[in-house]
């Protein structure tokens, strides 16, 4: 998932070198904020889950 990632911002980098419209640029950093907080959402999720399959009185 990371490589996805890291993929996804490199690809709004490239974008943003030669744009010169401001929405544009504001739209990409947008995006960029949206994935980062969908990352940490996952991230969160999947360690809810681990604390969840080993705690016994969640069971």
């Amino acid at each position: 998932m990371a490589s996805q990632n890291e993929w996804l911002n490199q690809q709004i980098d490239d974008l943003k070198k030669d744009e010169t419209s401001f929405k544009l640029l504001s739209f990409l950093d947008g995006i960029k904020r949206i994935n980062k907080e969908q990352q940490k959402r996952l991230q969160q999720a999947q360690d809810e889950l681990d604390g969840r399959m080993w705690s016994p009185d969640k069971w």
